[in-house]
C-alpha cells in the first residue's frame, strides 16, 4: 500500500525547492550536493528523497516550474487586442523582464545549468521554453511582414529581441534609477528601429 501524501507535503517540497534554488544560483549545480541541500533546510537526506529522486530531479522540477510559469503567464500579454503590434512586443518585454527580476535565481539556472539534466528532461524543459520565444511570432510579423514567407529567420528575430531581455539578469536590479517599463521601451525602440527596416526578403 503506497504511503499516504502528508498534509503539508506541497508546502514542504516548496520550500526545498526554493532553497536549493538558492544554492545551485549561488555555487552552482555541480558544487552543491543533496547533503548541502539537507542542512540547509534544517533535514536529512533520506526525507529530501522522499521528494526527489536525485540531485537532478530537484534542477529539474525547479526549472520545468519556471518555465512553465514563463509559457503561462506571457501568452496573454503577447494576446492583447486593441494596442499596437509595437506596444504589444514592449508589454512583453516589460512583463518578460518583471518575471526575470522576480525569479532572478531560477533564470540564472535556466541559462547556466540546463545543460545538467539528463537528455529526456533537458528536452522537455527547453521544448517548454521555446513557448515564449515563438509565441512572438505573429507580432514580429506585423512589424515586418515580410518575415512571413522566410521561417528561417523567424527563431534568429525572436532570439534577438529576447536576447536583449534574457542576459539583464546579470546587472538590472529594476531598483535603481531606470525602471522597468523605461528599459522595456528602450529595448523595443532599439530593436524596432532596426528590425522594423531589415530586409528580410532575402533568404540566410
Amino acid at each position: 500500500m503506497a504511503r499516504p501524501q502528508a498534509a503539508d507535503y506541497h508546502e514542504k517540497r516548496t520550500r526545498y525547492l526554493s532553497v536549493a534554488t538558492q544554492l545551485f544560483a549561488e555555487h552552482g549545480f555541480h558544487a552543491t550536493s543533496i547533503t548541502d541541500i539537507a542542512l540547509a533546510c534544517n533535514t536529512s537526506k533520506s526525507r529530501l528523497y522522499h521528494y526527489f529522486k536525485s540531485k537532478e530531479h530537484v534542477l529539474y522540477e525547479i526549472l520545468r516550474d519556471h518555465a512553465n510559469t514563463l509559457t503561462s503567464t506571457m501568452a496573454p500579454v503577447i494576446e492583447e487586442k486593441g494596442i499596437t503590434p509595437a506596444k504589444r512586443l514592449e508589454n512583453y518585454a516589460a512583463h518578460f523582464l518583471s518575471t526575470n527580476v522576480k525569479s532572478r535565481a531560477q533564470h540564472k539556472l535556466i541559462l547556466n545549468e540546463l545543460e545538467a539534466l539528463p537528455e529526456q528532461q533537458r528536452q522537455e524543459v527547453s521544448d517548454l521554453l521555446r513557448g515564449p520565444v515563438t509565441a512572438i511570432y505573429d507580432t514580429l510579423v506585423e512589424i515586418n511582414p515580410a518575415l512571413a514567407d522566410n521561417e528561417a529567420l523567424k527563431f534568429p528575430s525572436a532570439m534577438m529581441f529576447l536576447g536583449m531581455v534574457n542576459w539583464s539578469h546579470t546587472w538590472f536590479s529594476g531598483t535603481g534609477d531606470l525602471s522597468v517599463e523605461s528599459f522595456a521601451k528602450l529595448i523595443c525602440d532599439t530593436f524596432l528601429g532596426g528590425f522594423g527596416n531589415v530586409n528580410l526578403t532575402q533568404k540566410p
